[in-house]
């Protein structure tokens, strides 16, 4: 994945799911009988992120559910005393709330997905991925990126990415499968140097008992994935809520459609099926660091 300001923004959630309040009541005003797409448009989000709120997997602030209580024309008192109470008990901001400068509400938005996952599912082409990125790697990358004359914005963006890579370390840590074309692994990024500590990072990283790299080699040819990056979210237990991301050069984008969804999932599971396994993608790996 890019630089996090291509993604998007907030935290938000109550704990407590809310998704009925825009439900279909005969006696209710028409604005309550909303599609989860429609709804997503009239509080212009995303399907995914007003998902997971309905869902109560996400935070969200007392200002954005007086807003989104108005929208959906929810005024009965016992109702919104009971989501304003959830809403209060509910979390407190994630750390990427000190950004938000820095950052757009869709990389926030996407940050606290990404820190509620209990499943991650990374493909990359080109680029080693943000989640097992060096802090070397990270800034050499962005320095020839979209804030290259911004020194201290980028040392900001850095320390996003590297603050993001905590949850591999949490005591309920998500399990993270990565897959990486070997093309991505030979492209110096900030030259030998900084390459040679990036692989050893890799190694060290496919130790880590929740996390899984395979590399897809270049004798494997073309595959489901030479179209680009993607990466698969999985948040609460499996099928509660999944997530699809997919980049271009400036924004990251939702795959939403239940279509999609299942078609990046098959991908990913193709993508597995022709990569080396782990122990080959490890020695693999070695092999070019012993290269460099």
């Amino acid at each position: 994945m890019q630089a996090e300001p291509g993604r998007g923004a907030v935290a938000f959630g109550l704990d407590a799911p809310f998704g009925g309040e825009r439900g279909h009541d005969d006696d209710a005003p028409a604005v309550l009988c909303l599609t989860l797409d429609e709804a997503a448009r009239v509080l212009m989000r995303s399907p995914s992120s007003l998902s997971r709120i309905e869902k109560g997997l996400h935070h969200v602030p007392v200002r954005d559910l007086e807003y989104i209580l108005g929208k959906y024309a929810v005024t009965d008192p016992a109702v919104r005393d009971r989501l304003f109470g959830w809403c209060r008990n509910g979390r407190k901001k994630g750390w990427w709330q000190r950004y938000a400068t820095d950052l757009s509400p869709e990389m926030m938005d996407f940050i606290g997905l990404e820190a509620d996952a209990t499943f991650i599912g990374l493909f990359e082409l080109i680029l080693v991925p943000g989640l097992l990125q060096t802090e070397a790697y990270a800034r050499a990358l962005m320095e020839k990126g979209q804030f290259a004359d911004d020194p201290e914005r980028i040392h900001r963006l850095v320390a996003v990415r590297m603050l993001r890579q905590e949850l591999l370390h949490r005591p309920d840590t998500p399990e993270l499968w990565t897959i990486i074309d070997e093309a991505a692994l030979r492209r110096q990024i900030g030259g030998p140097k900084i390459m040679r500590t990036q692989l050893k990072h890799l190694i060290d990283a496919s130790d880590l008992p929740e996390v899984r790299i395979q590399v897809i080699p270049f004798t494997t040819g073309t595959h489901r994935g030479v179209s680009g990056a993607s990466e698969i979210l999985d948040i609460g237990d499996r099928g509660d809520l999944r997530i699809v991301t997919v980049d271009s050069l400036t924004v990251m984008s939702y795959r939403e459609d239940e279509s999609d969804i299942q078609a990046y999932g098959a991908a990913f599971d193709q993508l597995r099926a022709a990569a080396l396994s782990e122990r080959e993608s490890q020695k693999l790996i070695a092999g070019l660091l012993s290269e460099l």
